[in-house]
């Protein structure tokens, strides 16, 4: 970087009078407008010729002749039209908006899309007089075409052929030569100022990308086995966020542009008499491009003073290129000059620059510097000038000496920007990239249409041949050397975009290729070489690092959505803060991706997506070439083909992965709508995961509409539905995850309300403490306990057993509830700690088994050898079913509560194991918190077992009438299967109102087996285990055919019996029965396979045989105990999924199914139910007016859970149908279950993943 140097003090008088030397004969011809003089003789000047020097033409400055490409074409266009009246019409717009006056327009001039899109890309139609020297044999001269033509040295032109100072040893090396006065040095000061737009838009995106990811670590990330996908997808997401970042610095900062000095007419001046040496690199290009851009180069008008020179750098060796240079010069007097011969170097890197480098070494030999007001334009082949391109772009050196690079953007002629699927127009980085490259001192060379000081090229080291992005690498050198560059806001050449696919891909590929080569270098790396800021090596690595994350990002983008439906996983939790997140970062990074100055910019914005999106899997290719290469070293370059030279569609090495993705997209779209129009029970990803898909469809589909169907109106209608449909689908995922994510339900809050319940259908005398959501209840039947009955003095307490029977005690029923919520205490203590429900709990396990105590006594005397008697029932269903009111009125004249008993001596083994069950359960509950409690529950457990099996009995056989359905009667006459033999009878065909009808017991075994195995894991007596493996043989042999219904409640225990036996026996050698039996069970819950449980479209588990939902949550229950049980033969993953289902069968309950089905809790729950005491009014008469009432209950239930015994999703909240039905044994399973979940570990985002079209159920496909 040379500072002025002292042996030669630079003056710039000196400057000018030798520069007048150098410059006055091509300057007196530029301003009189005449044609040149050679001294010597016409064969001199030949020879002079010959070596690359023509003699200099001015530019026709006074005429109308335009060479602007845009408008070139235009006129071409219209000449088809063959004189019609549009021509007429086009020459007076060009010649009026081409005035001389526009050369002052500071304002940046935009570019007609239609002008563009109207124009014929046909080459045969261009420039006629070019076309006089298309190839022909008779003009080709093979051994002429042998001979190197060289370009001579910039100052050939000087009296002596040389400037003894610029080649002496005085002379300074390469680098910033002052021009002011003593040779001082004009620094270049950049303007800014502040963007306050866009410094809001990215600080608003800054803070949303901080709260998103927030929440994307601490709330969506809890995802269990496939944690490793979700930790993939947001490290992609955070590099996404990272370029978005770093396009989003352009944003932050306004370049200040300065006034362009002019002069009277408005014409741009210079204070130095630049001259620009044009070099036009060309190898297989046609020569109607070639010409076009060469004669632009030389008609564009320079500002007073300045002269140019136009080279032909033809790689080629085409003499038809050079005959035509020939003629222009010779025709025109032009300063054109034809450069070839050079010998390519084997294995060459870059023939682009090696073929500038070899002209430019000509015209600036030595290792010297060079006049500053030498300037070098590069065009490439199909680039042509704007004819104000030099007066826009020369006035910006004077801004400083230090000024090495004047940028201007790039146009295409042959480009539909409405239908630009390949983002060549690139408005995102020509408009807005570039916009705060220029303000942040960025330079970001794009390898044509600049002009560069030959000094800082010389000092750069000219065009790095060493890479396959050389204009990347020499933006880079220079900033490295401290040199600035300018940026022309202005669209001021146009040039013809490769068109064919396999062009469009071998490019972008070039690309990528080459920016891998120089990060991955150990000596051109920006991360490696000195001179470079940290910001600017980050700015220097952003292009790879856009290639990385576009190889990354799309594909995964593609993959998600396949994923979700085939393999049934998804990389996020989605919930209420995952659409919160997910949409606010939606709109903060559309607000910084779609930053627009003009309306029309977010379409095209849009088609930089597209094309990264169609371009990923090239981005992939390319890099593995360049890491696999020896770091690219063994990539050569190859030219865009264009013009009359395109290359013929090759495109199934490029299309087979769009179209792959588009296929594997497709097929998955209509799976997936397949599933959600046949009820997926997992709709959440489902249907984002389609909608996305949508999406992901777009790219490819344009690019084979492209490709096969059409480049025109077609593909810019498809283009225009697909801009629209995008923003569509991703405004619908938006909304989608809105409305379909997973509700988080409150499972301690839902096990509290459960617990109320009970709390609710207590009677007697109650306790103190009860919950304030069942203050409206008082004593209720205390008379029960005063009144000495079948010689049981107390009969008072228990539970209303509910359902169809009201508040008639049944005591069966209550032992099961007793004894499946002291299970659960047992297996779940820390769902009911963790919500402080321990305690109430507890207190509704002593009100059951306090209650079953007063209802056994002995026979005879006082010991149970004679037997037991047992009171099975309290309350007279006849009497009960005719009242509708509340129970604390009533007295035993208004309602007589009878007991109904059954001694063991005529057989009541079921009624006695279950009891018996009950009391060690119990037991088990309060062995820590209430020893003597516990031993009292001990002593029943084992005194009553003790009478049950003389004989052994069911303690309802003696009746003549058995139901095995309760609701029979419902079920006949609506399509059911059931028989007239499985009728249930009246109640007043039974004994003075009993209820047996209802809760009449159809086996014993499975009791008697509930019961011993109890009371083995209370006290470990070999014994009972010894009953257990009788009883349980015994069940099989008598009782089996109802094991096949799968039904677990108060009258079948044998699959609960099997889940408890399995839990104590753990991994013995007697333990495999009982975990086999539970596997076979369960699996036909879970799968829905056997052909008896099926799942509603919600994912409701329906078993026809048991058809309430407390059936249903009784096995939820037993599922998650389960999965709850430390043994070898559960594998975590199968106890994961036990615990899925039953997780999301109290999810169907508490909301899932559209609406909460539990009353006093949730979203829009149950306010009908078959409850007395809330149906009634707190004052006034009720009665079966009320039942038939529409009016809401008058007082809330909590916790009730409607019976719901129908194959539907639709609940009817009406108080006179028996799906609005609650009761102790329906609610039983769901406040267990509810205390499980509370427990379980994991989540239910969790559980939806893994239900893919091809993902295998260890548990279904039957390998546990």
């Amino acid at each position: 970087m040379g500072e002025p140097y002292s042996d030669r003090r630079y003056d710039q008088k000196d400057f000018d009078a030798s520069s007048s030397d150098l410059f006055s004969e091509s300057s007196r011809r530029e301003r009189d407008h005449t044609p040149a003089e050679y001294s010597g003789s016409e064969e001199a000047d030949s020879r002079r010729y010959m070596h690359g020097r023509a003699p200099s033409h001015p530019t026709d400055k006074g005429g109308r002749r335009d060479a602007l490409g845009i408008l070139l074409r235009l006129a071409e266009a219209l000449e088809m039209d063959e004189g019609g009246a549009g021509a007429a019409e086009a020459g007076n717009a060009l010649d009026s908006y081409y005035a001389d006056d526009h050369y002052g327009d500071e304002k940046m001039r935009q570019y007609d899309p239609d002008l563009l899109n109207s124009f014929d890309s046909n080459p045969k139609r261009h420039l006629n007089y070019a076309a006089r020297y298309s190839r022909s044999e008779s003009l080709v001269d093979e051994e002429d075409a042998m001979l190197s033509y060289e370009a001579l040295p910039w100052n050939s032109d000087l009296e002596g052929g040389h400037d003894p100072f610029w080649e002496s040893e005085d002379a300074p090396a390469p680098g910033v030569i002052g021009t002011g006065e003593n040779g001082e040095i004009k620094r270049f000061k950049r303007q800014t100022r502040m963007n306050w737009t866009g410094a809001i838009t990215m600080l608003i995106y800054f803070g949303v990308l901080c709260f998103y990811l927030y929440i994307r670590v601490s709330k969506t990330m809890d995802l269990g086995q496939y944690l490793w996908y979700g930790i993939i997808v947001l490290v992609v997401e955070i590099m996404g966020a990272s370029t978005t970042l770093l396009y989003g610095v352009n944003l932050i900062l306004h370049p200040v542009y300065q006034p362009l000095p002019k002069d009277e007419s408005g014409k741009p001046m210079v204070t130095l008499t630049y001259h620009v040496r044009v070099l036009v690199p060309c190898y297989k290009e046609s020569l109607e491009i070639l010409a076009r851009t060469c004669s632009a180069a030389l008609d564009a008008v320079l500002p007073e003073g300045c002269t140019r020179s136009v080279y032909l750098c033809d790689d080629g060796g085409d003499v038809t290129k050079r005959k035509w240079v020939q003629s222009k010069a010779a025709e025109k007097g032009c300063s054109i000059f034809y450069v070839s011969g050079r010998k390519r170097a084997p294995g060459e890197m870059n023939g682009k620059s090696a073929n500038l480098n070899n002209c430019l070494k000509m015209i600036y030999p030595g290792d010297r510097a060079i006049p500053p007001n030498e300037m070098v334009a590069i065009f490439d082949a199909d680039q042509v000038a704007n004819k104000d391109f030099y007066l826009k772009t020369l006035p910006l050196f004077d801004a400083g000496d230090d000024v090495g690079m004047v940028l201007s953007p790039q146009a295409f002629y042959n480009l539909n920007q409405r239908a630009d699927i390949f983002n060549h127009s690139n408005i995102h980085f020509w408009e807005y990239a570039q916009h705060g490259y220029d303000a942040i001192g960025f330079i970001s060379c794009t390898g044509t249409n600049f002009l560069i000081r030959a000094n800082a090229f010389k000092q750069a080291g000219w065009s790095p041949e060493y890479t396959l992005t050389e204009d990347y690498m020499l933006g880079m050198v220079l900033k490295q050397q401290k040199w600035h560059c300018r940026y022309v806001e202005e669209y001021l050449a146009v040039g013809e975009a490769p068109e064919q696919v396999r062009n469009c891909f071998q490019q972008r590929s070039r690309w990528c290729k080459g920016h891998f080569q120089i990060v991955l270098s150990r000596h051109h790396s920006p991360l490696m070489i000195r001179g470079l800021s940290p910001f600017m090596r980050i700015m220097y690595c952003s292009g790879v690092w856009s290639y990385i994350v576009g190889a990354i990002t799309t594909p995964l983008f593609i993959i998600i959505p396949l994923l979700t439906i085939w393999a049934g996983i998804f990389p996020i939790v989605i919930s209420w803060w995952a659409a919160l997140a997910l949409t606010i970062y939606y709109i903060a990074q559309s607000m910084v991706l779609n930053y627009s100055k003009k309306w029309w910019h977010p379409e095209a914005l849009w088609f930089a997506n597209i094309s990264n999106m169609i371009l990923w899997f090239t981005y992939v290719k390319g890099a593995f070439r360049a890491l696999t290469g020896k770091f690219g070293a063994g990539i050569t370059f190859k030219t865009t083909i264009k013009g009359a030279g395109k290359l013929l569609d090759s495109v199934i090495g490029d299309l087979w992965m769009p179209l792959l993705c588009f296929i594997l997209s497709a097929v998955s779209l209509g799976v997936g709508i397949h599933k959600l129009v046949n009820g997926a029970s997992v709709v959440t990803t489902l249907t984002i995961s389609v909608v996305w898909i949508v999406y992901s469809m777009i790219p490819p589909y344009l690019l084979i509409h492209y490709t096969w169907i059409g480049r025109g109106t077609t593909l810019q209608f498809m283009c225009r539905v697909a801009f629209v449909l995008s923003f569509v689908t991703s405004i619908c995922a938006m909304l989608l995850l809105w409305a379909v994510y997973p509700k988080d339900y409150d499972f301690g809050s839902a096990t509290k309300a459960g617990l109320d319940f009970y709390e609710a259908q207590m009677v007697g005398t109650l306790p103190t403490n009860l919950s304030s959501d069942v203050s409206y209840r008082g004593n209720a039947f205390v008379y029960e306990g005063t009144t000495a009955q079948l010689g049981f003095t107390d009969l008072s307490g228990g539970w209303c057993t509910g359902n169809e029977v009201g508040c008639v005690k049944m005591t069966q029923p209550t032992a099961m509830v007793t004894a499946f919520l002291a299970w659960s205490l047992l297996a779940f203590p820390t769902g009911y700690s963790k919500s402080d429900n321990t305690a109430e709990a507890e207190q509704a396990v002593r009100w059951g088994a306090e209650y079953l105590l007063k209802l056994f006594m002995p026979t005879v005397g006082s010991t149970y050898a004679g037997g037991a008697t047992i009171i099975y029932q309290v309350g007279n269903w006849s009497l009960e079913s005719q009242y509708w009111g509340t129970y604390e009125p009533l007295t035993a004249a208004t309602m007589p509560r009878p007991a109904y008993n059954i001694t063991t001596a005529v057989g009541a083994s079921d009624l006695a194991g279950s009891m018996a069950a009950a009391f060690a359960a119990s037991a088990l509950v309060f062995q820590q918190s209430d020893p003597t409690f516990a031993t009292q529950l001990t002593t029943a457990a084992t005194d009553l077992y003790g009478t049950a099996t003389a004989p052994l009995a069911s303690y309802t056989a003696g009746f003549t009438y058995s139901c095995t359905s309760i609701f029979a009667k419902d079920l006949v006459g609506a399509g059911s299967n059931v028989s007239t033999a499985d009728l249930c009878v009246s109640p007043q065909d039974y004994d003075g109102g009993s209820a047996l009808v209802a809760y009449n017991s159809t086996s014993f075994y499975d009791d008697l087996l509930w019961g011993s195995a109890w009371l083995y894991l209370l006290t470990g007596e070999t014994t009972y285990m010894t009953d257990v493996n009788t009883y349980y043989s015994a069940h099989l042999a008598n009782e089996a055919t109802m094991d096949a219904e799968l039904i677990t409640d108060w009258d079948n225990l044998f699959w609960a019996s099997n889940v408890l036996l399995a839990n104590i026996t753990g991994d013995s050698a007697s333990s495999g029965s009982f975990h086999q039996a539970t596997q076979a069970f369960l699996k036909q819950w879970v799968c829905g396979s056997g052909g008896i449980v099926t799942y509603s479209n919600k994912g409701r588990a329906f078993n026809p045989s048991a058809p309430t939902l407390g059936d249903s949550l009784n096995t939820a229950f037993i599922s998650a105990v389960y999965a709850n049980i430390q043994s070898t033969q559960i594998s975590s993953d199968i106890a994961f999924k036990l615990t899925c289902f039953s997780r999301s069968q109290v999810r169907y309950v508490l909301g899932d199914a559209g609406r909460s089905l539990v009353s006093g809790w949730g979203h829009k729950p149950p306010t009908h139910v078959q409850d007395k005491e809330a149906a009634c009014p707190a004052s006034g008469s009720c009665g079966l007016a009320q039942l038939n009432s529409t009016s809401s209950n008058d007082r809330t239930l909590p916790g009730g859970m409607v019976t719901f015994a129908l194959f539907s999703d639709d609940f009817v909240d009406d108080r006179t149908l028996n799906s609005s039905r609650v009761g102790i044994v329906n609610n039983v399973g769901f406040t267990a279950s509810a205390a499980g979940m509370n427990q379980a570990s994991g989540t239910w985002e969790q559980c939806l993943q893994g239900y893919g079209e091809f993902t295998k159920n260890r548990i279904c496909d039957g390998s546990w």
